[in-house]
């Protein structure tokens, strides 16, 4: 019986010892496995206003849940996160991947990129994220989004980089640089939470999402992790980031200006006012 045994496992007939999967142990499934343990489910309630329905300006205040994604950039309990996620929130409690649950506090953010750190106290070392760099990432490289999406914890999607230094406008007051673009699925509850290769290597954050209807519609952004690893050093070392200022204000120059300044094509920047004092 055990030389029967050994023959049919040598011929592919008898299963493999428990545990063992080797044709289902895809790359994906790696890097998966990989990012998993340093991604954590941020939920929080925040105050937001409302209209009233009555005429003027009567709005009501409301309390409504929040969700969001963060990963484990110290084991000492350092999350990163986005700043929209847990701005005005009341009380931020993570999720591990684990299931332990904790009360976070906001240690420091950066508005402009949109990121924050919030720190959970914890009495053993967390899994840290392994870090990739975003400077060498190519239009269709393959990506994998992990995160909390509309609540479901530890939601796994795959994409490709559909572009990168995508430029992206959110509001009057508010745009953002650079970003890089995917397909991958991501939806509310997936902001904060990685973008990561298939070496399970982050990337990016997930951030923003181009949508008519609040879901997903195929473009997605991400803050580049090369940037995000700069901000993350200056609020470590100094609680702030310094930015270097020009003075000028920058406009891109399109078609009908290439053709007002009798260029072949539209290339380089329109310095379109010097700001006084600079």
């Amino acid at each position: 019986l055990y030389r029967c045994a050994l023959i049919l496992l040598f011929l592919g007939l008898a299963s493999p010892p428990a545990g063992a999967s080797p044709l289902r142990d895809t790359p994906i499934v790696k890097a998966v496995r990989q990012a998993a343990p340093s991604v954590v489910n941020i939920r929080g309630r925040k105050s937001v206003s409302t209209a009233s329905g009555r005429i003027g300006n009567d709005t009501r205040t409301r309390e409504v849940d929040g969700m969001g994604t963060g990963i484990i950039i110290d084991s000492r309990g350092y999350i990163l996160t986005n700043y929209h996620v847990v701005a005005g929130v009341t009380r931020i409690n993570v999720t591990l991947k684990d299931r332990a649950t904790y009360v976070a506090r906001l240690f420091t953010c950066d508005k402009p990129t949109d990121l924050a750190m919030i720190k959970i106290d914890v009495s053993r070392p967390l899994p840290v994220i392994r870090f990739g760099n975003s400077s060498d990432l190519m239009p269709g490289e393959t990506v994998i989004a992990l995160g909390n999406a509309y609540g479901y914890e530890h939601s796994v999607t795959l994409g490709i980089i559909s572009a990168l230094n995508r430029n992206v406008r959110v509001s009057d007051t508010q745009s953002y640089k650079d970003l890089i673009q995917t397909d991958a699925a991501t939806n509310p509850g997936n902001s904060g939470g990685p973008l990561f290769n298939l070496d399970g290597e982050v990337v990016g954050i997930n951030s923003q999402i181009y949508s008519n209807s609040g879901g997903f519609m195929g473009v997605s952004f991400a803050i580049p992790i090369d940037v995000v690893m700069e901000v993350v050093a200056q609020l470590k070392d100094t609680g702030r980031v310094s930015r270097g200022w020009l003075g000028v204000v920058i406009q891109e120059v399109n078609r009908d200006l290439a053709e007002s300044f009798g260029l072949e094509r539209p290339h380089g920047a329109l310095v379109a006012r010097v700001l006084e004092g600079s």
